[in-house]
């Protein structure tokens, strides 16, 4: 999600950081970068139509750069400001009714990807050793087993990472009067209510310094007697308004008696109108960079 426009008078976390949604100074670096690679790219494809005895040497150029462009381009794009949409819905659920926040579903393109330009690397590389074979077949050999490294490694990557996409119905965030159910597509997480004793926001930064950091969500259950524990949402894990999912949770925390409407039209109205402003203390927000 790219940096949030506000579209309610809701306050940012005191510890969030506003350029985790995205920063034109972050689309400098890639775009720059990936400004130098395309011409690469495209001028070996041009080299490949001009001139198709080089094909095989331009084609593995290009299987180097081709990838690292896109890669570029897409960091790119990912940090592009844009304005967090609202979106959010009723639910069915075998507990009742629930108000459902959407989530991205997990992809298996990077995965089916990875496999097709596996595939298609071995298949280059056979087929440079089929044609060798009646004139320097050593070269064909010693290019097939070059090729053939980073194929199998793309492969495997593809295999390793692919997940069957997971319908719609089958993920997001679940809100119910006695429970929340957070789900990405790899299991859920479920928490009642009464077991959340705060709700904490604050940013990560991770050691990859280039790009913005991430805004979470934690929701802090548990007390001193039996540990405290938290499951952390990230504002990239939210494919609606993140700054009203937080001061969502700080308000059914600290108003038990309106989860009622949690799974109604009252609940989801709440939500597209932002009505979260206090009306008792604010319930705790973390501010420990350790939880």
């Amino acid at each position: 999600m790219g940096r949030y426009r506000s579209t309610s008078d809701l306050p940012l976390p005191p510890d969030w950081e506003r350029k985790a949604f995205g920063a034109y100074r972050y689309t400098v670096l890639p775009f720059a970068m990936a400004l130098v690679v395309w011409p690469l790219v495209l001028g070996g494809v041009w080299a490949v139509v001009r001139d198709s005895e080089s094909v095989w040497g331009v084609l593995l150029g290009l299987v180097l750069l081709g990838p690292f462009a896109a890669t570029l381009t897409g960091w790119g794009w990912s940090e592009l400001p844009r304005t967090a949409p609202v979106a959010a819905d009723i639910r069915a659920t075998d507990a009742g009714p629930a108000l459902v926040l959407p989530v991205p579903r997990p992809s298996s393109i990077r995965s089916l990807v990875a496999i097709a330009f596996g595939v298609a690397l071995l298949g280059a590389g056979l087929w440079q050793l089929i044609a060798s074979l009646n004139d320097d077949w050593s070269s064909g050999a010693a290019f097939f087993f070059l090729i053939s490294l980073p194929a199998l490694f793309a492969i495997l990557l593809g295999l390793g990472t692919y997940k069957p996409r997971k319908v719609i119905d089958n993920v997001g965030i679940l809100l119910t009067p006695h429970h929340i159910t957070i789900d990405y597509g790899d299991g859920p997480t479920t928490a009642a209510w009464q077991d959340i004793s705060a709700v904490g926001g604050r940013s990560r930064r991770e050691e990859f310094r280039f790009g913005s950091a991430t805004n979470l969500i934690s929701l802090v259950t548990g007390d001193a007697d039996t540990g405290y524990g938290t499951i952390d949402i990230s504002h990239k894990n939210l494919e609606t308004d993140p700054t009203r999912v937080y001061h969502l949770f700080v308000f059914y925390v600290r108003n038990p008696g309106l989860r009622s409407e949690l799974g109604t039209e009252l609940g989801l109205d709440r939500f597209r109108r932002a009505g979260y402003a206090p009306e008792q203390p604010a319930a705790f927000v973390d501010t420990d960079p350790r939880l």
